[in-house]
């Protein structure tokens, strides 16, 4: 069903920017929303903040090539760049809940604020949440799914003293796919 809301986010977008990565991997990443360089490819966390997202998981042993799936709570750019607004977010969260039950991750991994506190339904930002894990509980799938907050590349490309606190909750990542055995 395409609402008013639908067609007024993607005024402005020129690409429906949907997922990059592997079906079946064991670890699922979600941003916020695509920005100019997702639009123009169509790929999530392609522009800036992609190529430090690739150094962040890459320096884990992750890669967008061989094992995780990314994507974002919202499949459009907001007009301007802007954060997404709570009514879009609440339009594209049932979306997102069913994309996350068909890849069917063991872990997730949400960048930035939008997505934390979007999918964990979290009052405090991540400032306050990062590098915790949370037991996220999916409508759609009858598990438990380990999930955690990493600040999200453009803001550490923004606050470089911010790299080491992220670098810690990478090594936390790291920590979880090990115990887990999880296949990378």
């Amino acid at each position: 069903k395409i609402s008013n809301l639908d067609c007024e986010i993607k005024t402005n977008a020129k690409n429906f920017v949907f997922y990059d990565g592997i079906f079946n991997s064991d670890i699922m990443i979600i941003g916020e929303a695509p920005g100019y360089e997702e639009d123009k490819l169509g790929k999530p966390f392609v522009g800036t903040a992609g190529k430090k997202l690739d150094e962040m998981i890459n320096s884990i042993g992750l890669d967008r090539k061989n094992n995780v799936y990314i994507t974002n709570i919202i499949p459009w750019r907001p007009p301007n760049n802007r954060t997404p607004t709570d009514k879009e977010i609440d339009f594209f969260l049932p979306y997102v809940e069913k994309h996350i039950s068909i890849i069917n991750p063991k872990i997730l991994l949400l960048f930035g604020n939008v997505a934390s506190k979007s999918i964990l339904n979290l009052k405090e930002g991540i400032t306050k949440n990062h590098g915790k894990w949370f037991n996220y509980k999916n409508p759609f799938l009858k598990k438990n799914i380990f999930t955690t907050c990493i600040f999200h590349p453009s803001y550490l490309l923004r606050s470089p003293n911010k790299k080491k606190i992220a670098w810690e909750d990478l090594k936390k990542v790291k920590e979880k796919i090990i115990n887990l055995k999880v296949t990378i």
